[in-house]
């Protein structure tokens, strides 16, 4: 298209030259004349991953001292070590002389920066443009792991995690995905052009795991908080996690009777063991105070949280603690507080957890707790009216990867 526009804008020129000969007829309207008739020649490159700019400069047989005056005087604005696959870079030299006039560097996240040489100086004008909101709708299947399947998907990464996060108290995704377990996630991007300038946010999501169905949908009330509740209206917030971290296997449960490794001795463990690679974060499982923080006998490096006046957590054998973390500090949930290690009496890397109410040490993963929050009836209307909207777009982005499916399956029987 680009060479087209060239000779069609050179044959113009030439016809100009003769006052004989009239202008051939605009492919354009009138009011794009000037356009038409631009005495620069420009060139384009979108940038490929490896790409530097003195590369490319090269490539268009461009100065590349040029280079350093941009850098001088656009220093504030941008950078052109950052570059990133899928910017575009407009080159203009003039069509009389063949000097190199402006430079346009258009980046994935907005920013448009004009060089333009006077009197052979260059002067840098920069602006942002605006992402347009895109909604988009994907399903997929459980094939091997979440984030991978997401990813075939087409649900942008940063997503991925923030579902995850959002399912986190009710599905461990540890033990509980597994093959076949779907997904469908109604979302917003950012686009530029034909960029993706960020993920956005889930607006719904739904999955189904071992056969059960769980279901998220983002809802605002009218002071301004917002969270993603259930096909009910219960806030999918609990007072705690399901899990303070991302761990391997349970290597202890809470029981009566436990023959301890070390001690060689059979005594209570009210706890549960949670087997994972030495230095894995450890969050905390709800919002509370930290009451003690330091070394403990058998537990070595440990930490106890007080949550309100009925619950505390503990967490022993841990490598290192979070950076100014001490007793009397404030966490919030999911706030990462140490790092799994093999402190104290330990044969090897794992996080003993405990749970307590009113002071009495209780089975954590036999425990149901209440939701943080749910709709109020005043708005309960409003909510199922949105809920039935985003129910609808999973469902289309559902049928559409069923469509996909059954249309591979039968090109491959063919």
């Amino acid at each position: 298209m680009l060479l087209v526009t060239l000779i069609t804008i050179m044959a113009f020129q030439s016809t100009l030259s003769s006052p004989s000969v009239a202008p051939p007829a605009l492919p354009v309207p009138t009011a794009f004349y000037p356009d038409y008739v631009s005495p620069y020649r420009m060139e384009s490159h979108i940038v490929q991953p490896g790409d530097t700019l003195t590369k490319v400069l090269s490539r268009y047989d461009l100065p590349a001292e040029c280079l350093f005056q941009w850098q001088e005087t656009c220093s504030d604005l941008c950078r052109f070590n950052r570059l990133q696959p899928g910017e575009e870079f407009n080159f203009y030299t003039s069509e009389e002389d063949g000097q190199f006039v402006k430079f346009v560097y258009s980046t994935v996240d907005g920013g448009v920066y004009t060089f333009s040489r006077f009197d052979g100086e260059w002067e840098c004008h920069g602006e942002v443009l605006e992402p347009v909101a895109v909604e988009e709708a994907v399903s997929g299947t459980i094939s091997d792991n979440l984030y991978n399947s997401c990813l075939r998907a087409g649900l942008p990464p940063g997503l991925i995690m923030q579902m995850a996060d959002m399912f986190a108290y009710d599905i461990d995704f540890n033990t509980d995905l597994r093959q076949g377990d779907t997904f469908a996630v109604h979302f917003q991007k950012k686009m530029l052009g034909e960029n993706t300038v960020s993920g956005g946010s889930i607006i719904a999501s739904e999955m189904v795991v071992g056969g059960a169905r769980y279901t998220a949908f983002l809802y605002e009330f009218p002071d301004g908080y917002k969270d993603y509740f259930d096909e009910n209206g219960r806030s999918l917030r609990k007072l705690f996690l399901k899990a303070p971290l991302s761990y391997s296997r349970i290597s202890s449960t809470f029981t009566n009777a436990r023959f301890h490794p070390i001690l060689k001795i059979t005594r209570p463990h009210h706890g549960i063991d949670y087997a994972a690679p030495q230095g894995t974060p450890v969050s905390a499982l709800g919002d509370g105070i930290v009451t003690f923080i330091g070394k403990k006998g058998g537990y070595g490096k440990y930490i106890e949280i007080t949550h309100c006046s009925t619950y505390k957590t503990t967490y022993g054998h841990l490598a290192d603690f979070a950076k100014g973390l001490k007793k009397g500090s404030r966490v919030s949930q999911g706030d990462l507080i140490g790092y799994v290690g093999a402190t104290g009496l330990a044969t090897g890397p794992h996080l003993d957890f405990r749970f307590y109410m009113k002071g009495n040490p209780i089975d954590f993963l036999k425990t149901e707790f209440p939701n943080s929050r749910s709709i109020p009836g005043s708005l309960r209307a409003d909510f199922n009216a949105r809920k039935e909207a985003y129910l609808a777009e999973l469902r289309k982005g559902t049928v559409a990867r069923q469509n996909e499916d059954r249309d591979a399956k039968d090109k491959e029987e063919s």
